[in-house]
């Protein structure tokens, strides 16, 4: 009998605004099995308070003032300080992803304790609780690569990697192919196919989702790889097909295939900032993404610079880094000045063209105003 899943969790934030709302919000939207909902206000939501922000300060300031902290739903304080709170939970920071989330289940279980007659039991609750990568997993796609000296010309070599001997580097492409024409194009390795599909924008195949990684951590000869443009897409794929979003297929292949390390050619002192998240429907987040996230979201940082501010080890950087960089949602701070790898011709050609047409337009401007 299949178990009735719970109500979505309401949440809301005070003195959390831009960057960092983004960033958790990214958050509650890749995670499986719990479902978050952010609102501005509801009676029954768990409110989100970072009490540094002179907002945030505010919200809880009046909160112990009306006496409610006591009666409502509870609250999670964000500070840089511990606070005593009677009905809620104090994250200090920094704090972990996980233990934000393992706040908010803890707070959502007890809202639904005191709502519902019936008690869940363990194991329902643990099915309930929001998950992401896990360690084994996570190794699998960041790979277990220790430390270099990114200063050492010699050591560095070994954190580089050619994404053009990938399947992902050349669905890229085939992506854009397929956009253009409206049509189904199929491509695939070792006897298994994958469709592209430019109208409902996603990759199907007959592929199980756990075997995916196998696929994208296969080197390929990228003179034989093949492709064909379809009207229409085979009965089996069709009916039995399995039908994975682009950015759900792309960020696990790319993560397979670079395991923890970087496009050759990558400038390591390079600013770059993230203009967006890929919109994941499953739980691939794995550890420090979010960190890494929100560094990149707050303003231009090297792949140096974010290593040093976070302390951790670099792998995750290279991996959140290449995933990002190559789906098209971290892009150089400065394009001009950007190298860009060998193995992206085509976003290359469309970079320098924008950069061309900006160029004649400050021209255009500077001589309106000579001639003023």
């Amino acid at each position: 009998m299949d178990e009735q899943p719970h109500s979505p969790v309401l949440v809301s934030f005070k003195g959390i605004e831009g960057i960092g709302r983004k960033s958790l919000s990214f958050l509650f939207s890749s995670q499986k099995n719990a479902r978050y909902q952010v609102i501005d206000e509801h009676p029954d939501a768990i409110r989100i308070i970072d009490i540094d922000d002179y907002r945030g300060r505010t919200a809880w300031e009046s909160l112990l003032a009306s006496g409610d902290d006591r009666h409502t739903a509870p609250v999670i304080i964000l500070g840089l300080e511990p606070v005593a709170i009677e009905n809620g939970i104090s994250l200090q920071k920094p704090y972990r992803p996980k233990q934000l989330l393992d706040a908010i289940e803890s707070l959502a279980a007890s809202i639904r304790k005191s709502t519902q007659t019936t008690v869940p039991n363990s194991k329902e609750q643990n099915k309930s609780a929001p998950t992401g990568v896990n360690e084994r997993e996570s190794h699998a796609f960041v790979g277990t690569t220790e430390d270099v000296d990114l200063d050492d010309p010699s050591a560095s070599t070994e954190i580089f990697y050619d994404p053009g001997q990938f399947l992902a580097h050349h669905l890229l492409e085939l992506i854009k192919l397929a956009a253009k024409g409206r049509k189904y194009i199929r491509t695939g390795c070792c006897d298994v196919a994958f469709y592209i599909d430019p109208k409902q924008h996603c990759i199907r195949t007959l592929v199980k989702e756990k075997n995916l990684r196998t696929f994208g951590a296969l080197p390929i000869d990228h003179n034989t790889l093949k492709y064909h443009k379809e009207s229409n897409l085979p009965p089996e794929i069709e009916s039995h097909g399995f039908c994975f979003s682009y950015d759900d297929f792309l960020w696990r292949m790319v993560l397979a295939s670079s395991r923890g390390r970087l496009p050759k050619d990558t400038d390591l002192d390079q600013e770059f900032i993230l203009q967006g998240h890929p919109n994941l429907s499953k739980p691939l987040l794995f550890t420090h993404a979010v960190q890494i996230s929100a560094a990149w979201s707050a303003s231009p940082r090297s792949i140096k610079d974010v290593i040093r501010q976070l302390n951790i080890p670099q792998r995750y950087v290279f991996a959140f880094f290449t995933a990002t960089y190559l789906m098209g949602y971290l892009t150089p701070a400065n394009p001009s000045n950007h190298t860009w790898p060998q193995t992206k011709p085509r976003q290359q050609r469309g970079r320098r063209s924008l950069v061309r047409h900006l160029m004649k337009t400050l021209h255009r401007n500077k001589g309106a105003h000579t001639d003023e």
